[in-house]
């Protein structure tokens, strides 16, 4: 993807001066969540916190940061590229049942 223009649904700019890219959206009606896959450029700076990626798709989805969960930060090495998944879900109840121990703990959630 170095060098090409990314096809994005969804774009926003981090506190940083990284961009996000929202590339791909899945609706889980089932589990009641929306999935996000993104891509972060982030040239000559660090990988965006969980936090800043948090933020940044709370004001993109308009949905408060307590319903947002960051499953994984993939840097490519040497290039200013990280690739992200997200889950925004409905309620915090949906939350707490589908996602793992670990990732609640990470994120804050009791």
């Amino acid at each position: 993807m170095q060098g090409q223009e990314i096809k994005a649904l969804r774009t926003t700019t981090l506190p940083g001066g990284a961009v996000l890219h929202v590339i791909r959206e899945r609706d889980n009606k089932v589990i009641g969540r929306l999935e996000a896959y993104c891509i972060v450029t982030h040239i000559g700076k660090g990988t965006p916190s969980r936090k800043e990626l948090i933020e940044a798709m709370s004001s993109l989805y308009s949905k408060p940061p307590e319903l947002i969960v960051v499953k994984y930060v993939r840097s490519d090495y040497g290039i200013g590229r990280s690739r992200v998944k997200v889950h925004i879900y409905e309620s915090v109840e949906r939350l707490k049942s589908f996602e793992p121990e670990y990732i609640l703990k990470r994120h804050g959630v009791s």
